[in-house]
């Protein structure tokens, strides 16, 4: 399976798991022991760690859609630009802020290690200053 390939599937299982909630979509293109990576946050070492982090998010956003900006891929790797919307009703495990009732906008990058078709690590650059001044936990300046 191509690098292209690969990506066209994890577009799918992305939006099978953080828009419908089937989590098992993303046992097509993850090894079951990888390492997602999205600092400041620790990394998450699993496959169903992973699952657990998506539906935290799930709980926190409804309402999500996702762009997907630009895709470029070489070799092994590839990276992905997104846009992800979504309205904040609930807590974030990793920020325990109040839902605000507000449509958040995220904008990050993703790079994405594979080997033998499936992803093994992902490193997720997310706007997270971007997302603390609409949750109203820093002041925009």
């Amino acid at each position: 399976m191509s690098v292209e390939e690969v990506m066209a599937k994890e577009r799918w299982a992305t939006e099978e798991a953080f828009i419908r909630g089937n989590m098992n979509a993303l046992d097509e293109v993850f090894t079951s022991d990888a390492v997602f990576k999205s600092p400041p946050i620790i990394d998450i070492k699993g496959l169903e760690a992973f699952k657990q982090g998506i539906t935290g998010f799930r709980q926190a956003f409804s309402d999500i859609r996702w762009d997907w900006d630009e895709t470029i891929s070489q070799g092994n790797t590839a990276v992905q630009r997104y846009t992800i919307r979504g309205k904040h009703t609930g807590k974030l495990p990793e920020i325990p802020v109040s839902p605000t009732g507000k449509e958040m906008v995220f904008k990050g990058c993703v790079v994405y290690h594979l080997k033998n078709g499936k992803i093994y690590e992902f490193i997720e650059y997310l706007d997270w200053l971007g997302m603390m001044q609409q949750l109203g936990v820093i002041p925009k300046k």
